[in-house]
C-alpha cells in the first residue's frame, strides 16, 4: 500500500490526468473512477520538481526502479482512491 508521504515513480506517458490544482486532479479521478471499471486502485500525486503539477496513475503503473530517468519522474503522494471507495 502507498503512504501518503511517500515519494513514487512513474513514466508520464502512463497518467491518466493531469492538473494544475489538486482540487481538478481529484474530480477528474472521481469522473474516471465512476466511468470505468477500475483495474487498481488511483493516485493523484504532485510533480517533486514543479509547482502545481498533478497527475492521476494506477498504482499498479508505479515504478519501483527508474529503468529510463528521462521517462520516469518522481513525485510526491498526494491521495489514494481505492476500488470500493
Amino acid at each position: 500500500m502507498i503512504l501518503m508521504s511517500e515519494d513514487v515513480l512513474f513514466n508520464p506517458g502512463d497518467a491518466i490526468a493531469n492538473a494544475h490544482d489538486f482540487a481538478a486532479a481529484r474530480v477528474s479521478a472521481e469522473i474516471y473512477k465512476q466511468r470505468n471499471a477500475l483495474q487498481s486502485p488511483l493516485i493523484i500525486v504532485e510533480d517533486a520538481t514543479k509547482k502545481d503539477a498533478f497527475a492521476v496513475y494506477f498504482e499498479k503503473d508505479l515504478q519501483t526502479v527508474p529503468s529510463d530517468a528521462a521517462s520516469v519522474i518522481k513525485y510526491h503522494v498526494r491521495d489514494r482512491l481505492d476500488l470500493d471507495r
